[in-house]
This record gives C-alpha cells, sequence and structure tokens, in this order.
C-alpha cells in the first residue's frame, strides 16, 4: 500500500510537471513584444478616439476613417509576418473588417448616419483596446 502510494505520488509529480512544462514551452513559442505592433494599435486607437467626436461632419470625418484604415491595414500586413504571432493576426484581421466596412460605408457615396460613425468608432477603440491587452501580456 505504501509502495502504491509513492507510486501514484511519483506520476501525480510527473504529470504536474509535464503539464507545467508544456505551458512554459507554449510560453517561449509565442511571439516576444513587439513595440512597433503595439504602437501601431495604439495609434489606431486614438486616431478613433478622435474620429468619434468628428462623426457630426462628412468632411470632417473623412480623414479619420481614411487614416484609420491605412494603419489597420498596417496592423494586419505587420502582425501578418510575425512568426508564432498567429492570434494577433487574427485580431488584426477582424479589426480590418471591421474597418474596412466603415471605409467602404463612407466611399459608396451613402448617407452615413451621425449614429453608424459614432458605434463604428466605438467599437474600433474597443477592439483595439482588447488588443493592446492581448499584446501587453506577450512575455518581454
Amino acid at each position: 500500500s505504501d509502495v502504491c502510494s509513492s507510486d501514484l505520488l511519483i506520476l501525480i509529480t510527473v504529470a504536474a510537471l509535464a503539464l507545467n512544462g508544456c505551458a512554459v514551452i507554449d510560453y517561449y513559442r509565442m511571439a516576444k513584444w513587439d513595440n512597433n505592433e503595439y504602437m501601431i494599435v495604439n495609434e489606431i486607437r486614438t486616431e478613433a478616439q478622435f474620429g468619434v467626436t468628428k462623426c457630426a461632419s462628412r468632411l470632417d470625418v473623412l480623414p479619420y476613417v481614411d487614416y484609420t484604415y491605412r494603419k489597420t491595414v498596417e496592423l494586419n500586413n505587420y502582425s501578418g509576418n510575425i512568426p508564432r504571432n498567429e492570434e494577433a493576426t487574427k485580431m488584426a484581421s477582424e479589426l480590418l473588417a471591421i474597418v474596412k466596412g466603415m471605409k467602404d460605408r463612407y466611399a459608396s457615396g451613402e448617407e452615413v448616419s451621425q449614429k453608424y460613425c459614432e458605434l463604428k468608432f466605438n467599437s474600433i477603440d474597443t477592439n483595439t483596446s482588447t488588443i493592446q491587452r492581448a499584446l501587453g501580456a506577450k512575455p518581454r
């Protein structure tokens, strides 16, 4: 009975170390902290925060829409070429879909309501905040 208890304890210890070892390996295999990637996301978020204040005027908001789109394409291109960066690449791609939808709406020439504009910029702000938290948690 004592032999079985010690064997069980050894087995549990080995299993725990193996599971922790996998987590450590995953930690070191993921992409590391990248100042440039984080900076691009911060620029997009900041632009969205300023853009939302201009939603009452199509003429005033268009430069913010264009810049936000351009920076989001840049983020998508940049993140997509960092090895082992799948999570950030997926988030960048999802953000690009949101921003492209807004840009396409303005480019169509159709009337764009102030509420639509505000909802889109607020969505961009929320999404970039989430991305910042994920990127900020990467190992340095």
